[in-house]
């Protein structure tokens, strides 16, 4: 199926690895010219080799998205490169996790401005240009937790949830401009943080990484973890011209984890 989306420009955070390295690969190959960010700069530079190999110009960008500074250069530096903004993908790395009497008011302030205020920035940033041409699509990598609240990702829990109040809230009056937002609430995928995570914790229970990833799917309806192509085609079938009536939702990718029938 061809999305028609070739040649429009999309702005990717997080985009070095991970689940925003999956959207980018989804989009480059309908022919979508990337703008990466994302803080590690050797990753960056290597991701930006893979995803011009697949044919599209790539805009590769060190930066903190949780700098509004930051935010504004790569807004002003995409639309200096390309001369336009067409899909916006949000996303960054979790805010610090712990139960409400574990974390501080700092920590509250920083899962804000790196979570929501990030996310109100550059939507706000992307959209005088989206509206000039009356075309756009935006997608908010957010988590489950927007859907079942987990008890030791708290702030996880208040402002990726405030991410999706926002886009609903929003959501009718973009759409009339031919603007969708949308978001994804993923589960778990065996991106390199968890991969990490599980090398750590098998060697302190001392056993293999296999074992101990076996133990952690017992739980999981499909037994696996997820690849993050899989969340990255999502992304890119709701940047389509197809799913232009799609909008205002919030589609979990999480294998059947969760329970909550909305």
């Amino acid at each position: 199926m061809d999305f028609n989306i070739k040649s429009k420009v999309a702005i990717v955070g997080g985009s070095s690895k991970g689940l925003g390295k999956a959207c980018t690969i989804a989009l480059a190959k309908e022919g979508v010219n990337i703008v990466l960010c994302a803080r590690n700069e050797e990753a960056l530079q290597k991701t930006r080799t893979e995803i011009e190999s697949l044919g599209v110009e790539v805009l590769a960008l060190s930066a903190d998205m949780a700098s509004a500074e930051d935010n504004q250069r790569i807004i002003d530096e995409t639309i200096r490169k390309f001369g336009r903004i067409d899909i916006l993908v949000n996303n960054s790395g979790g805010p610090k996790p712990g139960t409400f009497r574990d974390i501080s008011m700092e920590d509250l302030d920083e899962a804000y401005n790196s979570v929501l205020k990030y996310n109100i920035r550059m939507i706000k940033g992307c959209l005088p240009y989206m509206e000039k041409n009356g075309w756009g699509r935006i997608v908010n990598i957010t988590s489950i937790t927007v859907k079942e609240p987990a008890p030791n990702m708290v702030l996880s829990n208040i402002f990726r949830s405030a991410v999706v109040s926002f886009a609903k809230t929003i959501s009718k009056e973009l759409i009339a401009k031919g603007i969708t937002i949308n978001n994804v609430a993923p589960g778990y995928f065996k991106t390199d943080r968890v991969t990490q995570l599980m090398q750590a914790r098998s060697q302190a229970e001392g056993i293999s990484m296999e074992e101990y990833e076996q133990q952690a799917i017992q739980d999981f309806p499909h037994k696996r973890y997820m690849d993050p192509q899989e969340l990255g085609d999502l992304v890119c079938y709701l940047c389509s011209e197809q799913a232009k009536s799609i909008t205002g939702t919030t589609i979990q990718v999480d294998g059947g984890l969760v329970s909550g029938v909305v």
